[in-house]
């Protein structure tokens, strides 16, 4: 039915070996991505984690300034310290932008191995293709060429 070569049809049959017997991280569909972690600072109300600024000691209330004196390690928030001497910020992962997806978490695992002095603390996260039909039906395609168990469908043999 359709003209493939016999390296293209191996590939195809292990690809889905791989997406069926890989974890689907709890979703249907799952892709995988490279994210990174990143702090994404705002206002003190709608974050979650805190650090000192370096450079505030004239905001600093007098414990912090004896301990900052004496060269001792400040604490990391102080509720006496004027809100100035800090930034607010959550950790989040965010894509990496110019990698794409990949069927498999291998892959993205590998393209991390390979290209991780690009990144900082890079990790392999899954997504869904929910809501993305074109998707779904590429990877139904691909995932039907062997069973759950990783085996070849008879009508591939």
């Amino acid at each position: 039915m359709f003209n493939i070569s016999e390296e293209n049809k191996k590939f195809l049959m292990k690809l889905s070996q791989k997406m069926n017997l890989q974890d689907n991280r709890s979703t249907q569909y799952p892709l995988f991505q490279v994210r990174t972690k990143e702090k994404i600072y705002g206002e003190e109300g709608n974050c979650n984690e805190v650090e000192r600024i370096d450079g505030t000691e004239g905001y600093m209330c007098d414990k912090c300034r004896k301990l900052y004196e004496n060269d001792k390690e400040l604490p990391g928030y102080c509720e006496d310290c004027d809100s100035d001497c800090f930034d607010w910020y959550d950790l989040k992962y965010t894509p990496v932008d110019d990698c794409g997806l990949f069927f498999t978490a291998e892959a993205a695992q590998k393209h991390i191995d390979e290209n991780s002095y690009h990144y900082t603390k890079p990790i392999v996260y899954g997504v869904s293709a929910w809501r993305n039909p074109e998707i779904q039906r590429v990877f139904s395609i691909i995932s039907s060429l062997t069973t759950n168990d990783g085996k070849p469908r008879d009508y591939y043999k």
